[in-house]
């Protein structure tokens, strides 16, 4: 039996009326990482950049919103496996994350294993998200897909931009929903969702994780150890400090539907990192 949170979501939203990452006919914000040599490209405008929405190039708004504050919502893998010294250090790095955030931003906290738990919804008092992680405590399986999708609908839709920072030791086995619904929510979304694991040689890859990740233009950041963990946290929260907000109100891309997205530069080299695209819905 899942916890209450989960219980709600599931019985009263299903993912076909997800969180939007809306665009009207008003303006589309894409995120955007550029990196050269695994290093982020500083110093850019919007001039050094070109979006084509539906193959049609598109006029940029020449702000770019680099110091935009970001909400974040990390989601916790609480399952069984993770106690002990592993337990110890995912809460430390949790807590060297919460410490990056700056003034005006908001944080929130969900744990899961076979339940997922809303330990602390989103707020500007990151000492109680700091707090809740004492809450945190190992057992049973592991609903990540359950969590992910929790975790999108604490957000409604609107400007603030949100990431979803979820860790996980494992594979999936026990979320009610499915992993393709929850990943085409994702998709419509307004988030971007990142990944942190820890894999041992040989294991398997979670394929969800990698998937949600990717459809929203996230990263996933892989642990060798619970010692590396505090390193992959901050490496998430360096990405997210690194990226450009583009803007640009949609000309001549067609109506309602999904909107295939391309990003490059115009100049110099660079390695581009942007969702693949957004679903406009008709107004």
């Amino acid at each position: 039996m899942i916890a209450l949170l989960a219980a709600t979501l599931l019985a009263t939203s299903a993912p076909q009326q997800p969180p939007v990452f809306r665009a009207e006919v008003d303006v589309v914000r894409v995120e955007v990482l550029v990196t050269r040599g695994g290093s982020p490209v500083r110093g850019l405008g919007a001039a050094d950049f070109e979006v084509r929405d539906n193959g049609r190039l598109q006029a940029l708004d020449p702000i770019l919103e680099e110091e935009t504050p970001v909400d974040a919502i990390l989601v916790l893998d609480t399952s069984g496996s993770v106690n002990g010294p592993k337990l110890d250090a995912l809460k430390a790095a949790a807590r060297a994350f919460l410490d990056g955030l700056r003034e005006g931003e908001q944080a929130a906290l969900l744990a899961f294993h076979h339940e997922v738990q809303l330990l602390e919804p989103l707020t500007a008092d990151v000492g109680a998200v700091r707090r809740a992680l004492d809450r945190a405590s190992p057992r049973g399986s592991t609903a990540l897909v359950d969590a992910v999708y929790s975790a999108l609908r604490l957000r409604e839709p609107g400007e603030r931009r949100t990431a979803i920072v979820v860790f996980s030791d494992g594979l999936e086995n026990v979320s009610w929903l499915p992993a393709s619904d929850v990943v085409e929510a994702a998709s419509r979304s307004n988030v971007i969702v990142y990944g942190v694991a820890v894999r041992g040689e040989g294991d398997p890859k979670e394929r969800f994780l990698t998937e949600v990740v990717r459809a929203t233009g996230g990263q996933l950041f892989e642990a060798s150890s619970e010692r590396d963990l505090r390193a992959r946290f901050l490496d998430v929260l360096g990405d997210i400090r690194a990226r450009y907000v583009l803007s640009y109100a949609p000309a001549g891309t067609g109506s309602a539907g999904w909107h295939a997205l391309a990003v490059r530069l115009r100049r110099g080299k660079g390695n581009v990192l942007a969702r693949p695209g957004y679903w406009r819905y008709a107004p």
